[in-house]
């Protein structure tokens, strides 16, 4: 499934008001095993050609060797995710292109392994932005958020949607909240019948309107079920599904008992019917936590923390890990020093490494930019600098089966 924990991703003002960082799905291609997806705004390196320096979707290997640029827009590309058998990409793009005269955000498709066959998916014309796309677990539908004026949107808020991964027929308003009401940051459930989202806006379900976890059924948006209905002031967001999809891990942030101080925490709760809610942080004040990916296994929560305490005196961002289940055996895994920022944990298929992505100055990169990295995912031993670019990197998935 797709990580969709976005927030305010680590790759500069410029792109992190437009994108949220998409996660890691399952892969059964063997060729394709940890493919590592990647938007970046480089200009130069083996066979980059993006003289405008906009943002561009890469593939390399997990080693960092095998760069390939797939996209070759004038706009920006990003929000990359790779289906299931991992030969497609889905994409947001913008910027006038002949597919997309209006030069809005559209959801597109392409090959994973050249960039080839693209198709505007979404092609709803001036005024509808399409984005952040999510595949199905059987790689024939894709769910993702459709903003703007439309005949099943007449009230033109965000909107949870549906369509086929082929064409981009049969889309469908699956969240349809009415005025005021926005839905976003769709996952798939593993077995495919329902969609977790996060919903913002006054409802019956939600009278504060504050952000609120929800499911509702994949088919036809049926079912919908406030899953974290927390009260008012406290906002739920940045869910991330167990790989077997019987919990989500999620982000809490305002006072509530099990957070007094308010601050962002990770949680855990079923993914059902949201009972066994659990504060898996808990780091008091001025310490925030986000960022959750579960390991392929599901016993292991990564996140990322910023806020003084004992295991980072500096208070920067480091990558941490711990039990899944209670939040026991939390592991600072980066460790760096002060000024020295690191996001967006993704674990690879086999569990043994987190990629993620490092900026500040540091031996393996004294220009201090954004820089993808990797790292062992039981002690943070073995780091190693990726794509050791001079320009903007940012890792956004990999694929794992």
């Amino acid at each position: 499934p797709k990580r969709a924990v976005l927030t305010s991703l680590v790759l500069g003002t410029a792109l992190a008001a437009m994108v949220a960082t998409a996660g890691t799905v399952r892969q059964a291609e063997a060729a394709l095993t940890d493919t590592m997806v990647f938007v970046s705004n480089r200009t130069t390196g083996t066979g980059v050609d993006n003289p405008t320096g906009d943002y561009e979707i890469f593939t390399m290997n997990p080693d960092g060797t095998g760069a390939k640029q797939l996209t070759f827009n004038a706009g920006n590309d990003i929000e990359p995710t790779l289906s299931p058998d991992g030969t497609k990409i889905a994409y947001q793009s913008e910027g006038v292109q002949a597919s997309n005269p209006e030069g809005d955000a559209e959801v597109y498709v392409m090959s994973a392994l050249d960039g080839s066959a693209k198709k505007n998916l979404s092609n709803n014309g001036s005024g509808v932005d399409d984005y952040d796309p999510s595949f199905s677990p059987n790689g024939t539908k894709l769910a993702y958020e459709s903003y703007g004026g439309q005949t099943s949107n007449p009230e033109g808020d965000a909107e949870v949607y549906s369509m086929n991964t082929v064409d981009g027929k049969s889309k469908k308003n699956l969240s349809n909240n009415g005025f005021g009401v926005h839905d976003r940051s769709a996952v798939f459930y593993p077995d495919g019948t329902k969609i977790a989202y996060v919903s913002i806006g006054i409802q019956t379900s939600n009278s504060q309107g504050d952000e609120e976890i929800y499911r509702m059924n994949a088919l036809d948006g049926s079912a919908k079920r406030n899953l974290t209905n927390n009260g008012l002031a406290v906002d739920d967001y940045s869910l991330v599904l167990s790989p077997n999809g019987t919990r989500i891990a999620y982000t809490s942030q305002g006072k509530q008992t099990s957070n007094p101080e308010g601050d962002p925490e990770v949680y855990r709760m079923g993914a059902l019917d949201g009972t066994g809610k659990r504060n898996l942080t808990n780091n008091g004040l001025y310490v925030y936590d986000y960022e959750a990916d579960f390991s392929p296994n599901g016993t292991v929560v990564s996140f990322v923390s910023v806020g003084g305490q004992t295991s980072n005196p500096d208070g920067d961002k480091e990558i941490y890990r711990m039990n899944a289940v209670d939040g026991t055996g939390q592991t600072n895994l980066t460790g760096n020093d002060v000024n020295t920022n690191e996001s967006i944990p993704v674990f690879s298929p086999d569990g043994m490494t987190i990629s993620y992505v490092s900026a500040g100055a540091q031996v393996s990169n004294p220009e201090g930019d954004f820089e993808l990295y990797r790292m062992n995912a039981l002690d943070g031993t073995g780091k190693r600098n990726l794509s050791n670019n001079l320009a903007t990197d940012g890792i956004f998935v990999i694929s794992r089966r």
